[in-house]
């Protein structure tokens, strides 16, 4: 059946276009092909379906209804897979950011997301690869940093990057937290991303006493292993910001304000309406945990240039 088809396209574009040289070029293939495919579909239906000669391509009448045909039946295709792909957009988008940010942040408010996009399912997974404007299947990827100019791809900040320091509060027992005391609690560092510990203290301008780490894997092991009073750890804005809400972590000495962003990429060719509406949600979303971070007992302080 496929050889069938592609022999029937291939006379559909050699008719439209009236030239077997021209065919070929739009279907990327020799000329060769198209005249097998041509002939081949001859075969199948018994039926001639040029007239040849004088190397002129002229259909014979009955071809010149078939090939009509055929051209109005591919387009019906060409439009029912475009109808199929946007009915497809329209009720779900795959979105994905790191495993950190998607458990600690986007995972209680997904719910939330899909309302705003009036009922679209919202599939997430997690990625620690370079976006990829080729890869078709991702929708929205949530990255951190300094924005990135990708061509093809619409970048848009929707907040500032903050992190710091922070511990259960019941570990402090109603005594005063400052750095001293801080440094005395074991130091929880992480493997992946590297350096938080270092980048953190130069961005705060603080010199960092040695101490030995306890180290974690990954950022969602050593942010709860702070919150059940295991020691100190850095906590990204969004990895902490329900924690800090809820009471189950504090910020005692702030957090930095750093020069990157979270923001989110998508392809120029995605629904616009659609991308605006998930930037916008992300924006306001965002905007209350960075008003909690500062109106929650923890003063965010700039990072020294």
């Amino acid at each position: 059946m496929l050889h069938l088809l592609n022999a029937m396209r291939a006379f559909e574009v050699a008719a439209r276009l009236g030239s077997i040289r021209r065919a070929a070029e739009e279907l990327r293939v020799s000329d060769g092909a198209v005249s097998r495919h041509i002939k081949n579909l001859e075969d199948e239906l018994g039926v001639p379906l040029f007239e040849r000669g004088n190397r002129s391509l002229k259909l014979t009448p009955a071809a010149a209804t078939f090939a009509a045909t055929l051209t109005e039946a591919l387009a019906s295709i060409n439009r029912g897979t475009e109808h199929l792909r946007a009915l497809h957009d329209q009720s779900t988008i795959m979105l994905t950011a790191p495993d950190t940010f998607l458990l600690r942040w986007l995972v209680p408010r997904l719910q939330s997301l899909e309302k705003a996009l009036g009922g679209v399912s919202v599939r997430i997974t997690t990625w620690t690869r370079e976006i990829n404007p080729a890869d078709r299947s991702i929708d929205i990827y949530v990255g951190v940093g300094k924005p990135l100019d990708i061509p093809g791809m619409i970048v848009s900040p929707v907040a500032p990057e903050t992190f710091g320091p922070v511990i259960s509060p019941m570990i402090v027992r109603g005594r005063t937290m400052d750095a001293a005391a801080i440094w005395q609690m074991p130091r929880l560092d992480i493997r992946w991303p590297p350096d938080m510990w270092t980048n953190w203290a130069r961005e705060a301008g603080i010199v960092l006493p040695q101490r030995e780490s306890v180290w974690y894997d990954s950022l969602s092991f050593s942010v709860q292993a702070a919150e059940a009073g295991q020691g100190v750890a850095i906590g990204p804005g969004p990895a902490i910001w329900d924690a800090l809400e809820q009471n189950r972590l504090i910020a005692p000495l702030g957090m930095v304000m750093r020069s990157g962003y979270w923001f989110l990429a998508w392809r120029e060719d995605r629904p616009n309406r659609m991308m605006q509406t998930v930037r916008r949600w992300f924006e306001t979303e965002m905007a209350r945990g960075l008003k909690f971070e500062t109106d929650g007992g923890s003063q965010p302080s700039h990072a020294r240039p």
